[in-house]
């Protein structure tokens, strides 16, 4: 409203004008009031202004070819009479009985009337073309629907899947991620429960991040396995390309590594350390090999549960430094517990999922 004084055309491409006419209020209509007060010449601008805008098209108007057609037509015969387009939408109050009032007080002549028509006629239609182009047209801006999934695996079972981005995530069993579908925003973010490897889709522009409990690993294109135990601890091995490790807790835990390298952790900050691993071993479920080096019972035990899906209950077990070592591929459970009941010194039954595992008395 600084420019004086205003064309039709300047009044339709007026954010302040268009809002004013289609939703009105007390105080846009006293500011236009007062403009109109201190510029009646503009009063036939506003009125034609007023036309155009109460006659640009919706977001949901749709129109075909031939509607166009019948819409120059009408202008056309109504240039022969010297009329103007009827109104097809209801001018709020306030607008209206402003515009009215001004256009009584200050009549003013017409110069050139048909000349006026046509270009109010030649604005409406730009208008109304710009109106349905936007409309048609892909909206890039538009805000794109958030949704999460989650993808699981039951004990004894082991999948994989593709994420949108390209990115594979091979599960261990009974593990879970949960995902954004098409990663909305400057990052792609997953949250892993138990054991994944992760053969991750290179973006430099947007760094993909594992959250497991507290710990963050954080990648750009590598390849890289991730273990969350049930007794809190974490272990990220990397094989290849390079990430970044981070606790929530503890600020200070923050560590890069390199191929061969990994890091010990556990939630909330206990304990920080780094170094290499055998990838033989931390890579071995991938390979559907299982292996035990110096490891204690409790812990095979509940590896066997989770590798095949079954409940193993340990009787009159008293020797807590028992641990057990052996590789295993594609084998059986039975002969698995065949191999170790040499060494461990125990006896066991299988009754379909319930393992009964007996130690001598």
């Amino acid at each position: 409203m600084d420019q004086l004084p205003y064309s039709v055309e300047d009044f339709v491409l007026d954010s302040d004008f268009r809002k004013w006419i289609l939703s009105p209020s007390n105080k846009s209509n006293l500011q236009w009031e007062d403009y109109i007060k201190r510029n009646p010449q503009c009063i036939e601008n506003i009125r034609l202004a007023r036309q155009i805008v109460l006659n640009m098209p919706s977001g949901k108007f749709v129109i075909d070819g031939k509607q166009i057609g019948s819409i120059w037509e009408a202008i056309n015969e109504k240039l022969a009479h010297g009329e103007v387009s009827p109104e097809v939408k209801s001018l709020p109050i306030r607008p209206e009985a402003t515009i009215a009032h001004f256009a009584l007080k200050h009549k003013t002549k017409r110069r050139t009337f048909n000349f006026r028509i046509l270009k109010a006629a030649a604005l409406f239609m730009l208008a109304f073309a710009l109106g349905v182009l936007y409309y048609t047209l892909p909206e890039k801006e538009k805000a794109q629907e958030i949704k999460w999934l989650t993808f699981s695996t039951k004990p004894g079972v082991k999948s994989a899947l593709t994420l949108s981005d390209g990115t594979v995530v091979k599960l261990n069993a009974k593990s879970s991620i949960r995902y954004m579908q098409n990663f909305v925003g400057d990052t792609r973010e997953v949250f892993l429960e138990g054991e994944a490897f992760f053969e991750v889709a290179h973006d430099p522009l947007k760094p993909f991040i594992v959250h497991t409990k507290d710990i963050s690993t954080k990648a750009l294109g590598t390849t890289f396995n991730i273990h969350a135990g049930t007794d809190e601890k974490i272990t990220v091995s990397l094989v290849s390309g390079k990430v970044e490790v981070r606790s929530a807790e503890v600020p200070e835990f923050v560590d890069y590594l390199a191929p061969g390298e990994q890091i010990n952790t556990y939630a909330k900050g206990k304990s920080w350390e780094k170094g290499a691993f055998d990838k033989d071993v931390v890579m071995a479920w991938l390979d559907q090999t299982i292996i035990f080096d110096d490891t204690p019972l409790p812990e095979a035990i509940k590896i066997l549960e989770d590798w095949f899906g079954v409940n193993i209950t340990l009787n009159h077990f008293k020797d807590e430094n028992l641990t057990l070592s052996g590789k295993f591929k594609g084998e059986t459970l039975k002969n698995i517990l065949e191999g170790l009941s040499y060494t461990a010194r125990f006896s066991y039954e299988i009754h379909g999922k319930e393992i009964q595992i007996n130690f001598q008395q």
